[in-house]
């Protein structure tokens, strides 16, 4: 059985834990009353910033698992879970906004944020098992494998 190293582990999760450090300190900004950024820029903002992070979260899952037991059924759970995930972390993300002096907490907005992580393993999902007429793409040798200890 492979055992995960603690750095290998922190590699694999630090981009996650900072990604979700810098929505945080995004959130906490106040917005001065009487300036709303456009639409577009808005919605384009949450969900790029919850594809990103759902993707980062899967990365986290994939990099720490063992090489056995390993495909595309795993790579599946794996996708639901990254996916759950950043949905609970928009939730307590918006929640935390109504704390926020000039921010409100949005059912839209946390829609949306879920619509980016939602849309993130949904391309994640179509990339792995190959897009219509393409064959598959996902494979071990994807993520970087654990380095090999040569003796008895």
């Amino acid at each position: 059985m492979t055992t995960v190293t603690l750095r290998r582990l922190a590699l694999a999760w630090l981009p996650a834990i900072l990604w979700m450090g810098f929505i945080f300190y995004l959130s906490a900004q106040p917005r001065p009353l009487g300036t709303t950024p456009p639409f577009a820029a808005t919605v384009a903002a949450h969900l790029g910033e919850f594809a990103l992070l759902a993707f980062l979260l899967l990365w986290g899952q994939l990099c720490c698992t063992p090489e056995k037991g390993k495909g595309k059924g795993r790579l599946l759970v794996a996708l639901a879970l990254s996916f759950l995930l950043a949905a609970l972390y928009a939730a307590s993300d918006e929640y935390h906004q109504g704390f926020v002096s000039g921010r409100d907490a949005s059912w839209a907005d946390w829609g949306v944020d879920v619509a980016g992580a939602g849309a993130a393993a949904l391309l994640t999902a179509l990339w792995a098992q190959g897009f219509p007429g393409r064959r598959a793409r996902y494979h071990r040798t994807v993520l970087p494998a654990p380095p090999r200890r040569e003796g008895p």
